[in-house]
């Protein structure tokens, strides 16, 4: 299920409308003929973000229309993390988009048992496809991998329409054996 954010167009300035407990935000791409100037409720807000993230799709309601989008940038607040601004893409549900998604590991507690450790190098991933088509997030089962396995990008099975855009050879876990502390001590 979509979930849709009521916005409003924003005519006041960043500063200003932050103090009135909304978030600015600002729409672009071919769903739209020009770049939009929003605000959501900043209330509203972090409960979305609390399921949702990067690569997300939602529909942002401006008035009387729907805007199917998808989140491209979260910018927060350095110290409180609170977000600060957001930008959102829009375009129409059968056209091909570019997003960054988040990796979700599935089985990691497969290899702990097995006194393995997964080092994580990258935890998302850049697709293309059409939007209605396009994942919130790409599950990766690591529940099998050995000690001194790899896993990289290209070895990631998307859903069917799906393309890959990050590096084909580019790393994304390796498992190690994991080091206990008394070990540690007496390699070090």
């Amino acid at each position: 299920m979509i979930t849709s954010l009521k916005a409003m167009e924003r005519t006041d300035c960043a500063k200003r409308i932050r103090k009135q407990g909304y978030v600015p935000c600002s729409i672009y791409g071919p769903g739209v003929e020009r770049n939009i100037d929003i605000q959501i409720e900043e209330k509203e807000l972090n409960r979305f973000l609390k399921d949702h993230f990067i690569g997300s799709k939602t529909k942002v309601k401006i008035n009387d229309s729907e805007l199917s989008c998808v989140i491209k940038n979260i910018e927060r607040d350095p110290i409180i993390k609170n977000p600060i601004h957001i930008e959102f893409y829009a375009s129409s549900e059968d056209r091909l988009v570019k997003v960054k998604v988040p990796l979700k590991f599935k089985g990691k507690e497969y290899l702990l048992k097995n006194n393995l450790v997964l080092n994580i190098n990258r935890n998302e991933i850049v697709i293309q496809g059409i939007l209605k088509d396009l994942p919130e997030y790409i599950e990766v089962d690591v529940s099998l991998m050995k000690e001194g396995s790899t896993l990289v990008m290209g070895d990631i099975v998307l859903p069917e329409g799906i393309k890959l855009l990050s590096r084909q050879n580019e790393v994304v876990v390796q498992v190690a054996q994991a080091v206990h502390e008394s070990e540690a001590e007496i390699a070090g």
